[in-house]
């Protein structure tokens, strides 16, 4: 299903509307250029490049959407408090500060829409804590989030909660707990 959401699948059946239209219709092109400009994803393996440093990791996101550019790029570490690790490689990073550097990734190009796939299943209390607080910020302000998640607790955070079971909706109810 995030596959399909994101684009880099297509539907075998039915449809996908986003913002009113319906995308399963686009070409390979159109889908990518979506894609790029309207989806930011959150990986739970970060999928860092090891070579570059944190604010180089987040402005790789940058090139494939405009120009990279460092600024931008030390402002969005900054939103997720990493603006002091900008030159760290991951390996000087730990998990946590891993994973905003990913969610700092995902937020370069503002993304209409954040797609984030167990982004707390390698955290520490702590440090899930930071991420789920930068969830609710990005909501408030107005982003879209989409968070696979097999943690009861992280689901409580949302507003929306929609439970798969084999590939099927078993449950879809409002949050009453909501707090974003």
């Amino acid at each position: 299903m995030m596959n399909i959401i994101s684009c880099m699948d297509k539907p075998t059946d039915g449809q996908v509307f986003f913002d009113g239209r319906d995308i399963t219709r686009d070409s390979r092109k159109k889908l990518t250029e979506f894609h790029r400009d309207k989806i930011g994803l959150v990986f739970q393996q970060f999928h860092l490049i090891n070579y570059l440093n944190a604010v180089e990791n987040v402005m790789v996101a940058q090139y494939y959407h405009s120009m990279p550019d460092e600024k931008e790029a030390l402002e969005a570490l900054e939103r997720v408090g990493l603006k002091d690790r900008a030159k760290h490689l991951p390996s000087q990073l730990s998990g946590g500060e891993q994973q905003r550097v990913c969610i700092a990734r995902a937020l370069i190009n503002s993304p209409e829409l954040i797609l984030a796939d167990e982004p707390t299943g390698n955290l520490d209390e702590a440090n899930e804590n930071i991420v789920l607080d930068l969830f609710r910020q990005l909501h408030k302000e107005g982003t879209s989030l989409i968070v696979v998640t097999h943690d009861p607790e992280v689901g409580e955070v949302a507003q929306r909660v929609v439970r798969l079971e084999h590939g099927k909706i078993v449950s879809d109810k409002k949050n009453d707990g909501f707090d974003g």
